[in-house]
This record gives C-alpha cells, sequence and structure tokens, in this order.
C-alpha cells in the first residue's frame, strides 16, 4: 500500500471516529444557545405585556403563544420557564414550546402571564445536524483525497525520482548516480545518506571485481604449470601407489582449473562484461552442439530426440549462447541413464531439454551456486548456476522441474 493511500485511509477513519461525537456535541451545543435565545425572547414578551397591562387593563391572549388571566391564588402556580407540548390547531399536532410562567401584580391586581415560543423539534434538529455533517464530510473527503494526492504527489516526487533512480541503477554502468534535491529535510538526510551508501557499495563493488578478476588469472597459472608438469611426470614409469597418488593429484588440479574458470566466467556474468548482442537461431546452433557431443551421447548409448515446433531466436551475445548450450547439453549427457533417451522441444518461445535420471533432484536448490540441487557426488554445482545468470543478464528465464526419473529444463523468452 502507499503512503499517500495509507495517509488518507487514516485520515478517513479518524474523521469517521471523530463524526458521531461532533454531532452529538453540536446537537447539545445548539439546543442550549437556541433555548438561551428563546428564553432571552420570552422575558422580553413578558415585559411588553406588563407595560401593556400597565397601561391598559384589557386581557390580550393569543393562543398558543401569549396567555394572560387575573388569579387570586398563586399558591399552586410554578413560576419559571419549561419546555412543553401544547397542540396547534393549525398545524394539528402537539408541538415543542419554550414556555415562561409568572405571577405579576399590576395596578393592584393579581396576572397569570404565560408567555410561548414554538421549538424546533429534536428530529428535525438531528435531521439538520446530520444532514450539515453529511455535506461538510462530503467535502472533507473530496479535499483530503484530491489536494492532499496534489500536494503529497508534489511533495513526494524528489523521493519516487530517488527511488527510481536506484532501481535502475547499475553498479557495472560509469554513470554517476544523481539524486533528486528537496526542500524536505527528512528527503535531504536520506539523499545525503544514499549518496554515502552507494559511494562506498561503488569503491566496494570496483574492489571485488578487480580482486575476482586478478585472483582468477593468477591462480590460473600455477594451476596450469602444476598441471603441465603433473601431465610429464605421469609420463614416466612410476610404482603402482605413486601413480595412483599423482594420478590423483593431476585430477583434482583438473577440477580445481574447471572451477576457477567457472568462477571467473560466473564473475563476468555477475559483471555484465557480455554485451555483443547478435540474433541467435537455437535450432541450427543446436544441431551443430550435438554433432560435438556425439561421443559423448554414443558412449552412453542415449537416443537424442529434437521435437521442432518452431525457431528459437535470441538477441544475446555469441558466447553466452554457446556456454549456455553447452552447459544444458553437458547436464543432461552426464546425469543421464545410459540407454535412455533425452529429448529437446524446441518452439518460437521456449527449449526444453528432458532427461532420466536417478539422482534425487532438489527444484528449489538446483540453480544455486556449489549446492548441486542433487546427490551427485562429482557435482561442483555451478553448471546450472551458470544457465541461470546467462538467462537473467539475456533477459530470458530458466525453469527446472523433476517429475519421478525425468528431469527437465527450459529456457524460455519473458
Amino acid at each position: 500500500m502507499k503512503l499517500i493511500t495509507k495517509t488518507n485511509r487514516n485520515f478517513i477513519v479518524i474523521i469517521l471516529a471523530i463524526l458521531p461525537i461532533s454531532c452529538v456535541l453540536l446537537f447539545f451545543f445548539l439546543s442550549y444557545f437556541i433555548s438561551d435565545e428563546v428564553d432571552e425572547k420570552l422575558r422580553v414578551d413578558e415585559l411588553r405585556i406588563i407595560e401593556h397591562l400597565k397601561n391598559s387593563p384589557e386581557i390580550v391572549s393569543i393562543a398558543p403563544v401569549i396567555q394572560v388571566k387575573e388569579i387570586y391564588d398563586e399558591s399552586l402556580i410554578n413560576e419559571g420557564i419549561k419546555n412543553v407540548f401544547i397542540y396547534d390547531p393549525i398545524e394539528k399536532e402537539d408541538e415543542p414550546f419554550r414556555e415562561l410562567t409568572s405571577v405579576n401584580r399590576i395596578n393592584g391586581k393579581k396576572y397569570l402571564i404565560k408567555v410561548r415560543h414554538s421549538m424546533i423539534e429534536n428530529e428535525d434538529l438531528v435531521f439538520a445536524i446530520s444532514f450539515a455533517m453529511m455535506i461538510i464530510l462530503a467535502l472533507v473527503f473530496t479535499l483530503i483525497i484530491v489536494l492532499n494526492n496534489r500536494l503529497s504527489l508534489k511533495i513526494w516526487q524528489p523521493f519516487y525520482y530517488n527511488m527510481d533512480q536506484l532501481r535502475r541503477y547499475s553498479f557495472t554502468e560509469k554513470q554517476e548516480l544523481k539524486f533528486a534535491i528537496s526542500d524536505v529535510d527528512e528527503f535531504e538526510d536520506l539523499r545525503n545518506s544514499l549518496n554515502t551508501l552507494t559511494a562506498k557499495l561503488q569503491l566496494d563493488y570496483r574492489s571485488l571485481k578487480e580482486f575476482t578478476e586478478n585472483a582468477s588469472h593468477e591462480i590460473q597459472t600455477p594451476l596450469s604449470i602444476i598441471s603441465m608438469n603433473l601431465d610429464e611426470v605421469l609420463q614416466s614409469e612410476h610404482s603402482d601407489g605413486d601413480y595412483k597418488k599423482l594420478y590423483a593429484c593431476y585430477q583434482s588440479t583438473q577440477r580445481l582449473s574447471k572451477l576457477n574458470e567457472k568462477l571467473l566466467l560466473l564473475a563476468k556474468l555477475d559483471n555484465n562484461q557480455f554485451d555483443d548482442l547478435e540474433k541467435h537461431n537455437f535450432n541450427d546452433l543446436l544441431a551443430e552442439k550435438l554433432i560435438e557431443f556425439k561421443p559423448f551421447i554414443d558412449e552412453k548409448e542415449l537416443d537424442a530426440v529434437i521435437v521442432d515446433n518452431g525457431d528459437f531466436v535470441v538477441l544475446m551475445d555469441s558466447l553466452l549462447v554457446n556456454l549456455l548450450l553447452v552447459n544444458l547439453l553437458s547436464n543432461a549427457v552426464k546425469h543421464s541413464i545410459p540407454k535412455s533417451s533425452i529429448e529437446i522441444v524446441l518452439s518460437e518461445t521456449s527449449i526444453c531439454i528432458s532427461n532420466k535420471t536417478r539422482l534425487k533432484i532438489d527444484e528449489k536448490l538446483i540453480f544455486k551456486r556449489f549446492i548441486s540441487g542433487n546427490d551427485a557426488t562429482n557435482s561442483a554445482g555451478l553448471g546450472l548456476s551458470i544457465v541461470k545468470r546467462i538467462t537473467e543478464v539475456s533477459s530470458l528465464e530458466a525453469k527446472a522441474t523433476a517429475t519421478g526419473e525425468v528431469f527437465k529444463i527450459c529456457v524460455s523468452k519473458k
């Protein structure tokens, strides 16, 4: 969820929580102020009636608003102001009134004066308040959603720009990473922190890249010398024990040399050093590779079956195409059950290679480096890792599945 959406949601929840309380408080405040204003009006009307009676003995009553009559006993009369309901002949129903009752001695006579003023019914007042609050709420929601979104997007624009720059940035690019300047202190702190962090990461990346390349090259030279000398020594006569030891050293040196070459290749892939892009037809290249692998296929008496459902054409580096096919075929041939078949299905969108194997395969680990994903003891765990990395840098996708004895790996276009 975006921050603006979450902020708007929080505002709406707060408003919805406050609204009922506000309505109740507004109802009581309005009721109080209306009653106070009406009470003041009643007292003014009472004074006018008293002045009228002082000047003229004629009693004037206007039902149900004014009621004046002469009395002789005031003991049962409760003076004061109260709310009453009186039948209104015009409205033909009981209406709420505010009533002032008082007894006044005027010109030697006692008069009972009742002055009434109509009140707004509670239902009408509640409806008016609710209607007004609904309009206010709609306006507030509109302001929050429209204005807050526009203002927030303007304020957050440098942040989104910087995040987009980070997503696109690659350490292999020589172009300097530039972040947008903001007048918000927090965003400026973030920009300064990102500048410091990326500068340190760039330095570490270059150092690691140089170390990997140098180490791989430096290791390869002594390994070649050791391998060459062991090869010469093995040509001489030795006892069976010494020969076995020398041959074991020679095999270990060969494995170490191949491992070093694969590590160097992965380093180059991680550094995106393969950018000589051309269109390649895997159908034609696969036929050539199968000829190269024929001795190994024949050695295990395998049957390679090609199902051509279309030309799989991809734009990628020539060396990577070769490495991809070599690793895919090498993995299939190496781990296939002797006298079984290898099925290769080609289409316009993918190439899939299936083979039968007795190895226990973990699909989740098959592409991990130094984790072979199977129980083969002679696997360095880098072949399919190289396949995975080649597909990633070439905008392809690699998936592997294991069903019973059948292992299948597919390379497809995204």
